[in-house]
């Protein structure tokens, strides 16, 4: 698309009162961004939506001044922009009842995102939200998938990171625009992101974070994706928000089941409730998507368990005491018959060779699958 042409997209874009809707409503009435503009008033208020208000903010707007404007920040800040028209735009967002109308992005092209899925969460993690995000997010990456998360802190942050540990495609979509990074520690995450994967926003360049932009930005999240994942939410969490768009989207939901008693599992285990796919481990996400994705996929997405190499009838028995919610040292020291001493001892060997993890309060969680 030309630069003229982009012109009329950005800026109908960023007319006051043009929401998604009427934006596409517009431009299939007239057939493209710069009809609208030379449109007449009349026929301006023939659609559906579009009052004198609307009109008034169409017709005062100045196309080359603020869209130039808009697109020199986009150069400066080596974003690409794209409309529903570009060859990038993501097959599977253009779907959504709603798609945005215009795309900032920067890093990998969209069409060369393999088995986009999108796993989210809430920002305050229990340990065994952390622990089940890496693994899971870090076995699906190596198997093939593409994490698509939100750049928030918590989940999404453990999800990006395990993708890019195993030299996977990660997408990060944010809820400003892209000359802002939210949360601001993340701003290190953000660039190895772009090296390995795109980060991208509908919103304006300089747009600041505001709470009103996530619900908005977690529409994208889910409709980029085969499938969303949910892996610890409470009642009331942006990450429901976003599996409700999955479901709206005709898109799969998948849930991390939780402890009864922790507020922040109450929303995850409500989804599954209410039908959503329960994930014990990856294969469920796989034996659900991949009938839909064709039998030449499974080689690509293929999950090899890690073997775990266990030295000695110490480690045997410490490793089979622990589980993913955690021992404290004195219940493996009770139940194991060891010493404390040897416990210790073994904790430390298991604890070097990443096969255990040791939590806060001398607790201990078992770092691998059910090998």
């Amino acid at each position: 698309m030309d630069r003229e042409t982009l012109k009329y997209w950005l800026a109908l874009n960023m007319v006051v009162g043009v929401g998604r809707t009427l934006f596409h409503r517009l431009v299939q009435g007239f057939g493209s961004p710069r009809e609208v503009f030379s449109a007449a008033r009349e026929d301006l208020q023939r659609i559906q939506g579009v009052g004198r208000k609307v009109v008034d903010e169409i017709k005062r707007f100045d196309v080359d001044l603020a869209a130039e404007r808009e697109l020199r920040l986009a150069d400066n800040e080596g974003l690409r922009v794209l409309t529903l028209e570009s060859p990038e735009y993501s097959p599977l967002l253009k779907s959504i009842y709603d798609p945005p109308p215009i795309l900032y992005i920067k890093g990998k092209a969209l069409n060369t995102i393999a088995l986009p899925l999108a796993v989210v969460g809430t920002r305050t993690p229990s340990e065994y939200g952390k622990l089940v995000a890496e693994r899971l997010c870090l076995k699906l990456a190596s198997a093939g998938f593409s994490i698509i998360s939100g750049l928030a802190r918590g989940i999404d942050t453990l999800a990006h990171k395990a993708a890019l540990t195993a030299g996977a495609d990660t997408i990060a979509v944010f809820g400003c625009g892209l000359g802002h990074t939210y949360p601001p520690e993340n701003l290190n995450l953000r660039k190895q992101i772009v090296e390995q994967g795109a980060i991208l926003s509908e919103f304006p360049v300089l747009m600041r974070p505001d709470r009103n932009n996530f619900p908005a930005r977690n529409r994208i999240l889910s409709g980029l994706a085969l499938g969303t994942v949910v892996v610890e939410a409470a009642e009331k969490s942006g990450a429901l928000i976003t599996a409700d768009f999955a479901l709206e989207q005709g898109r799969e939901v998948f849930a991390i089941p939780g402890n009864i008693t922790s507020p922040k599992s109450k929303g995850t285990n409500n989804l599954i409730k209410s039908g959503a796919k329960l994930v014990d481990s990856p294969e469920s996400i796989l034996e659900e998507l991949l009938p839909a994705l064709g039998e030449s996929l499974k080689a690509q997405a293929e999950i090899e368990k890690p073997k775990i190499l266990l030295d000695n009838d110490e480690e045997k028995k410490i490793f089979s005491l622990l589980s993913l919610e955690g021992r404290h040292i004195d219940n493996l020291i009770e139940n194991s018959n060891l010493s404390p001493a040897q416990v210790s001892a073994t904790l430390l060997q298991l604890e070097l060779r990443g096969v255990v993890r040791q939590l806060s309060g001398k607790m201990y969680i078992s770092n691998c699958g059910d090998e």
